[in-house]
């Protein structure tokens, strides 16, 4: 396996995509003590878009100075953070209507894993 060194611009990126997922963090808890959201639904939001900051971060700082490929690979990660988070979501909400518990575990996992399903499927999809 190669290791690959990045870039400081993709550095100074990632940075900031995890200062990005803080201050969201942070305002998620603000505005759902405000709008009284379920406690399943703050603690979605608030962990399920952490890559996606990340990645944000990484792609606004460093678009310039990498190649194709790993800006391809930032676009598809976006867009499966996005999809995968918000179908995610719809399932949050669904449980939470129906009065269905689910732990803190159990939500971060099921939806890191339907994101993860959905960026194999776009990889698979890209890759053919």
């Amino acid at each position: 396996m190669k290791i690959q060194k990045l870039k400081p611009e993709e550095i100074f990126g990632l940075m900031l995509g995890i200062v990005l997922s803080f201050i969201m963090f942070r305002l998620s808890f603000k505005t759902s003590d405000v709008l009284h959201f379920s406690n399943q639904i703050v603690v979605w939001v608030n962990t399920g878009l952490i890559v996606f900051f990340i990645i944000v971060g990484h792609y606004i700082v460093s678009r310039k100075v990498i190649d194709e490929k790993k800006r391809t690979d930032d676009i598809i990660g976006l867009k499966s953070n996005l999809l995968g988070f918000f179908i995610w979501l719809i399932v949050i909400i669904i449980a939470t209507l129906l009065n269905i518990e689910i732990n803190q575990t159990t939500i971060i996992t099921g939806g890191y894993l339907t994101i993860l399903l959905i960026l194999l499927y776009m990889n698979k999809k890209v890759t053919n």
